[in-house]
């Protein structure tokens, strides 16, 4: 019981995120593809994006994404990122998994202002989750992982992302997501996310809403992603 609930875990985090305390056993290989619809201040726009992991070794994961973003009226504002990390798993047990991982990045897509964001640069995280049972018929994780991100052009970023996810039905889960963001370049940003996704035998399919709380623009979202363990 305690180690399927930890292989939900992973799964349905990696649907939802592009980073996780949880790493990919040797061999397996696990991609994610996404499509958001988004209004930025009044403005519509169309998010991209195609991720994967891969284990490498004994607790040891390899993690890559490409991502765009297409302004339907306003193409100055089209952007576009690439990101490469590897991640270690530093302890794991049934319930319990802390882990680091470091990387380089580019390009103003994760959230980056133009100016000094859209550089290369790179990006360390330290994270832990937590995964187990309320009884025989319900299963939950939670996680809490700390990024520190710095681009060549000066730009710096701080973020904790906070998650918690359930099943509620059959096999249909729940997941919450919290981003806290802060850093240079009048960087503030304080988003929502709720989904709901289906594991379907075929992949994992989600859909979820996104919404700014606070920061220089109002922003909103629906996030669809099919996802897939090879």
């Amino acid at each position: 019981m305690r180690g399927a609930v930890f292989t939900f875990g992973m799964a349905v985090f990696a649907v939802k995120a592009s980073a996780a305390p949880w790493g990919q056993q040797k061999g397996e290989t696990y991609a994610r593809v996404a499509y958001a619809a988004e209004d930025v201040e009044g403005l519509s726009a169309h998010r991209y994006d195609a991720y994967a992991e891969h284990g490498f070794a004994d607790s040891w994961t390899v993690t890559a994404k490409a991502e765009t973003v297409r302004f339907v009226d306003s193409e100055d504002f089209n952007a576009e990122g690439f990101r490469a990390t590897v991640r270690k798993e530093l302890y794991r047990g049934d319930r319990f998994v802390v882990s680091v991982e470091g990387g380089v990045l580019n390009g103003a897509a994760f959230g980056g202002a133009p100016d000094g964001c859209d550089t290369t640069g790179a990006e360390a995280r330290v994270g832990a989750g937590w995964s187990g049972g309320f009884d025989e018929d319900r299963e939950w994780f939670a996680f809490a992982d700390l990024a520190r991100r710095a681009h060549e052009g000066g730009c710096e970023r701080d973020r904790l992302e906070l998650g918690y996810g359930s099943r509620v039905v059959g096999d249909v889960y729940v997941v919450n997501q919290l981003w806290l963001e802060r850093g240079s370049e009048d960087a503030r940003s304080d988003k929502i996310e709720t989904a709901i996704v289906w594991r379907a035998g075929f992949a994992d399919v989600s859909l979820a809403y996104r919404e700014e709380l606070s920061g220089r623009f109002d922003e909103t979202g629906i996030v669809f992603a099919v996802a897939k363990r090879f």
